[in-house]
C-alpha cells in the first residue's frame, strides 16, 4: 500500500470516529421539522400529512397534540416512529392547532421536544343569500360621486378578494381606473359618474373571489341610473373612502387606502407619519398600488411607522383624510428559548425574553414547561431550579450528567396572542485538567519558565488549545516558548537566551483550554527577580530604571557645580552679609568698598597696559604715611599711581623692589 494510500485511510478512520462517537452520544430530541409556526388551508375533503423530525439519540418517538390536548380521534392517524399524522379526509371537525413531541429517552429519563404549532384550517366560501326582492336603484346626475355597496358578503375564508361585475348572463368584469375604484370592504366607487355608467336596467353584481378554493361567487346585485347633464358641473374633492384608524403587524405590510371624488378627478398625494412627502417611486418602505395613488402599501412595517398618514385630494380645490396607524404584534422575541450544551459542575441558563411593541403593555411572565408538563415545585424549593429577571431566564445550578439533560418549553402572551418557545438542555462530560504549571513563577537566568497544560475530556468534541502572552493572541506560540508535541509539554530555557530576550519574557501567559462548548483559562505569571513585577498589559514595556538613574546623577552633579559657582563668585565679590542693625544706620560695607575702588585695585591687571616701572610689591612691615623717611625711600609719590582717563585706578609703580604695602584704617583703605 502506498504511502498516500495509508494517509487517505488514517484521515478516514480518524473521521469516521469522530463523527461515530458524536452520534453514538445520548442527546436530547432537537426538532427539525416543522421549525416554524405556520398556518395551512385545505379545501373540504382534502388529505392532510403533517410531517414531525428530530435529530436525537437514541432514536426519537413522537406524538401529537390537537388544541393541547391528546388526540383521540378515529379520524387522524399519525406514526410514533416516523412522526407522520394523517388526516384521509378533513372535514371542520379535524381542524385545529397541531403540536408535535419528540422524545426519547436518557439514563432513567424520558426527554420531551415541543414543535411549532401548526394550525390546519379549512378555506371555503359560501353563497350569496337570495332574498327573492328586486335589486335596489341607485339614481345619481351626471358628475356626482356615487357609491354601490356590497352587502350581506357571505362567510370567506381566508378573506377573498373582491370584484364587480357589470351585465346580467353575459356579465363582464368592471375595469378598475382613475374614475373607478373597490375599496377593501368591496364598494364600488365612481369618481363621478357619466351616462355611460347607466346599464339600461341591467345590474351591477358584486363578486368574492376565494383565490385558494379558485371560486367567485355573485351576489348583492344593484341597478344604477343616471341622469345626463350639459354641461357636467365641476366639483370639490370630498372623501368617499378611508380609514381613521387602521392596525398593522410588525414584519408584515399595510395598504393604506384614500378615494376621493369630484370632477375633475383629484390627484392624490401623501405625507407619511413624520409629515414627508412620498414620492411615486417604489421604494423599500413604500409603494403605490396603482397609478391613481389610490393605495398607499407600507412594507416591513417596524415600531417607528406608528403615526399619522395623510391623504390629500386636489382638482382647482383640495381636501385630506388622516389614518392613524397602530403598530401592533404579539409578542416579539428578544431572545427566544432555544437549545444549549453545557458542561457538567456549570450553569446553565434558559431564556425567555420578549417585549411588546411601544406604547403597548408588556408581556407577562413566562408560563414554564419542561418535557411538556408543568415543573414540580421542588426543584425550586431544594434551589436546583431559579427564576431570574421577571422569570425570564431559569437557572439550573450544579450540573449532573446525565440526570439534568432535558427540555423545557416556554409561553409568552400579550394582547395580541402568544409566542411558543422550546430548547432543550444538553449536559456533557466538562473538561478536567489534569497537569496545570504553578501559578506564579518567580525566575532567575538560567532557570527553566514551566507552561504546561494537559487536558481530557470524555465528551466526544475535540478539545483545542490557544496562546496569550501579555493581552496578545498567538496562533503558534508566544516567543521563545518551546512546545514537545510528543509529551506535551511547554516550557522556556532562560539559558539559551540572550539578556535582552530574558527581559521580554516577564509578564502573564495563558493558555485556553476549550472545545465546542467549554471554555478554561491558566494563567501563569512570570516575573524575573531582576524586574519588578508588572501587570499583563505593562509586561512587556522596556525597562528604563537605569536610564532614569543615569538622568538623575547628571541632574544632581549639574546642581552641585553650579553651587559651587555661585559661592566662588559671591566670595570673589566679597559679599558682606548685614544684620538688621548695620542696615538701619545705613551702615554698607560693601558700598563703601566699591566707593573707595578697593575692589578694582584688587582686581587689577595688566592686561593691555604698557609698563612704567616695576609692579607695587607688598612688604613685610607696615608703610606709615606718617613717616617721611620711610616715604622718601620710595619716591616723591608723583609716580606712583597710574589711572585710566575715567580716573579708575591701574596699578602703583615705584622705582624700588620692595612695594609698599596697603594700610587699612577702620573702614577705609588706603596706600
Amino acid at each position: 500500500m502506498t504511502f498516500m494510500k495509508m494517509h487517505r485511510l488514517l484521515i478516514f478512520s480518524i473521521m469516521f470516529c469522530i463523527s461515530y462517537g458524536q452520534e453514538a452520544r445520548p442527546h436530547p430530541p432537537k426538532i427539525t421539522t416543522p421549525d416554524v409556526e405556520e398556518r395551512i388551508y385545505y379545501k373540504i375533503n382534502d388529505e392532510v400529512i403533517l410531517a414531525c423530525q428530530a435529530e436525537a439519540n437514541p432514536k426519537a418517538q413522537y406524538e401529537w397534540t390537537k388544541d393541547n390536548e391528546a388526540i383521540t380521534s378515529d379520524f387522524i392517524k399519525q406514526d410514533p416512529n416516523t412522526g407522520e399524522l394523517q388526516i384521509a379526509t378533513l372535514t371542520r371537525r379535524e381542524t385545529g392547532a397541531y403540536q408535535c413531541f419528540a422524545s426519547n429517552q436518557i439514563g432513567s429519563k424520558t426527554i420531551k421536544a415541543m414543535s411549532p404549532i401548526i394550525t390546519v384550517d379549512l378555506a371555503y366560501l359560501e353563497s350569496w343569500d337570495e332574498t327573492g326582492l328586486p335589486p335596489p336603484r341607485i339614481s345619481a346626475i351626471e358628475g356626482e360621486a356615487v357609491q354601490l355597496t356590497c352587502d350581506n358578503v357571505p362567510a370567506c375564508n381566508p378573506p377573498g378578494q373582491f370584484k364587480w361585475y357589470q351585465g346580467d348572463d353575459d356579465s363582464s368584469e368592471v375595469v378598475q381606473n382613475e374614475r373607478i375604484a373597490i375599496d377593501a370592504e368591496g364598494t364600488l366607487h365612481f369618481v363621478y359618474v357619466t351616462k355611460s355608467d347607466d346599464l339600461n336596467g341591467k345590474k351591477y353584481q358584486c363578486a368574492i373571489f376565494n383565490r385558494h378554493l379558485n371560486s367567485i361567487n355573485l351576489g348583492s346585485g344593484k341597478i344604477l341610473e343616471v341622469t345626463k347633464l350639459n354641461p357636467i358641473p365641476d366639483r370639490a374633492p370630498s372623501v368617499l373612502y378611508s380609514k381613521s384608524n387602521q392596525k398593522a403587524l410588525i414584519g408584515h405590510y399595510v395598504d393604506i387606502e384614500c378615494i376621493f371624488g369630484g370632477k375633475p378627478i383629484p390627484a392624490i398625494s401623501w405625507k407619511n407619519n413624520e409629515l414627508e412627502l412620498i414620492t411615486g417611486s417604489s421604494t423599500d418602505k413604500y409603494e403605490f398600488m396603482d397609478t391613481s395613488r389610490r393605495v398607499l402599501r407600507v412594507k416591513n412595517i417596524q415600531e417607528s411607522d406608528e403615526g399619522s398618514f395623510t391623504c390629500e385630494g386636489a382638482n382647482t380645490q383640495t381636501n385630506s383624510a388622516i389614518t392613524a396607524l397602530n403598530v401592533t404584534s404579539r409578542p416579539i422575541w428578544e431572545k427566544a428559548l432555544s437549545s444549549i450544551t453545557v458542561a457538567a459542575t456549570k450553569e446553565a441558563s434558559m431564556t425567555c425574553q420578549a417585549k411588546s411593541v411601544i406604547r403597548e403593555n408588556p408581556p407577562g411572565p413566562p408560563e414554564w414547561f419542561e418535557n411538556g408538563a408543568s415543573i414540580p415545585n421542588d426543584k425550586f424549593e431544594s434551589g436546583k431550579y431559579v427564576f431570574s429577571d421577571n422569570q425570564q431566564i431559569l437557572k439550573v445550578t450544579d450540573l449532573v450528567k446525565p440526570d439534568d439533560t432535558t427540555c423545557f418549553q416556554c409561553k409568552v402572551t400579550n394582547s395580541e396572542g402568544f409566542r411558543f418557545g422550546d430548547g432543550c438542555l444538553d449536559v456533557i462530560e466538562p473538561i478536567v485538567i489534569t497537569l496545570r504549571p504553578p501559578a506564579v513563577q518567580e525566575i532567575t537566568k538560567g532557570d527553566i519558565v514551566n507552561l504546561t497544560v494537559i487536558a481530557e475530556t470524555n465528551s466526544p468534541f475535540e478539545i483545542r488549545y490557544k496562546w496569550f502572552f501579555n493581552n496578545q493572541t498567538y496562533d503558534d506560540m508566544p516567543p521563545f516558548v518551546i512546545f514537545n508535541d510528543t509529551s506535551k509539554s511547554a516550557y522556556i530555557n532562560t539559558e539559551d537566551l540572550s539578556f535582552e530576550n530574558y527581559r521580554k519574557i516577564n509578564g502573564t501567559y495563558i493558555r485556553m483550554v476549550y472545545n465546542a462548548h467549554e471554555t478554561i483559562n491558566i494563567t501563569v505569571q512570570v516575573v524575573l527577580k531582576e524586574v519588578a513585577v508588572v501587570g499583563p498589559a505593562t509586561a512587556a514595556a522596556p525597562d528604563l530604571w537605569w536610564i532614569a538613574l543615569i538622568i538623575g546623577i547628571l541632574l544632581l552633579v549639574c546642581v552641585i557645580v553650579i553651587i559651587c559657582v555661585v559661592c566662588r563668585r559671591k566670595a570673589q565679590e566679597g559679599v558682606y552679609p548685614l544684620d538688621k542693625k548695620e542696615r538701619a544706620n545705613d551702615l554698607d560695607p560693601e558700598k563703601d568698598l566699591a566707593d573707595s575702588g578697593f575692589h578694582d585695585l584688587s582686581r587689577a591687571d595688566d592686561n593691555g597696559m604698557e609698563k612704567k616701572g616695576t609692579p607695587l610689591q607688598f612688604t613685610e612691615e607696615p608703610l606709615s604715611y606718617e613717616d617721611d623717611d620711610s616715604l622718601a625711600e620710595y619716591g616723591d609719590g608723583e609716580d606712583m599711581g597710574k589711572f585710566n582717563e575715567d580716573g579708575s585706578f591701574i596699578g602703583v609703580y615705584m622705582d624700588k623692589k620692595q612695594p609698599a604695602p596697603p594700610v587699612r584704617n577702620g573702614n577705609e583703605t588706603q596706600i
